[in-house]
């Protein structure tokens, strides 16, 4: 399987919980699929057709911390002209409020796309059309590498700092699970498709077949035959290296809901 493979590093990044609109603001602990959605498409310079692709990702960082930030609340100013010869009453009011945001130090991405544009797609990671960002705008990251590799089936492999589908829950002893933005539409932004995810912040094994291992460092096997794809580039751990997890925007999956309205 041929894919592309993007190595980003950045200074700092946060990703919001939607819901959360005042007091201290955390951090999910990976970027949800809609933001991955968002990051592609400022490379590309549109949104993409969100079937169009798939996606897996390793996400790392060297530490978090608690920032104040400044939010300026701003709404319509419903007093009265403040004196009777000033012809331009106001017509909104800002109050300053500051907010502690939970940050995340050196993240580093590399992200795995699977899209039939290949090619297209690594001209327009190496010249990407806006800034690029992981996270919020003000947290501007490159790119240290763009390549394309092949892919390789095997039978063992690891897992380790992705996002698993929600159908890997009985399977894993570890992991937080976690409601994620799946999907925006970007056309309205109201309307959101959420999904339930395993977030693995550690390094699991796909034991080895006849190999005993240790219950808690091993994904359980499931019943089915299973497509292990690894990348021959990534590190190697107890003669094995990294076996990706696709995820797709928009595709059938028992934990997808059904689309909402943001708040």
């Amino acid at each position: 399987m041929r894919v592309l493979k993007i190595e980003l590093e950045g200074t700092t990044t946060s990703f919001r919980y939607p819901h959360f609109l005042v007091g201290r603001q955390p951090s999910l602990p990976m970027p949800p699929p809609a933001t991955i959605y968002g990051h592609v498409a400022s490379a590309l310079g549109e949104y993409p057709e969100p079937n169009t692709f798939r996606f897996a990702y390793v996400f790392t960082h060297r530490g978090s911390v608690d920032d104040y930030e400044h939010t300026w609340l701003i709404s319509v100013d419903e007093r009265q002209r403040i004196a009777k010869d000033y012809p331009y009453p106001p017509n909104i009011v800002a109050g300053m409020t500051p907010t502690s945001r939970e940050l995340f130090f050196s993240p580093r991405l590399t992200l795995y796309l699977q899209t039939p544009d290949l090619e297209a797609w690594r001209r327009a990671f190496l010249e990407p059309r806006y800034p690029v960002l992981l996270g919020r705008s003000q947290d501007l990251a490159s790119y240290r590498s763009v390549e394309l590799i092949d892919l390789e089936q095997r039978d063992t492999g690891y897992y380790e700092h992705t996002l698993l589908p929600w159908s890997y829950r009985p399977r894993v002893r570890v992991g937080q699970g976690i409601l994620m933005p799946r999907w925006i539409n970007p056309d309205n932004r109201r309307e959101v498709r959420w999904a339930r995810y395993v977030v693995l912040n550690s390094r699991l094994f796909h034991p080895k077949p006849g190999q005993q291992e240790p219950l808690s460092e091993v994904i359980m096997v499931s019943g089915t035959d299973e497509a292990l794809w690894v990348d021959p580039t990534s590190p190697v751990h107890r003669e094995r290296q990294r076996i990706l997890v696709w995820h797709s925007l928009l595709g059938e999956e028992s934990e997808t809901l059904e689309p909402s309205a943001a708040l």
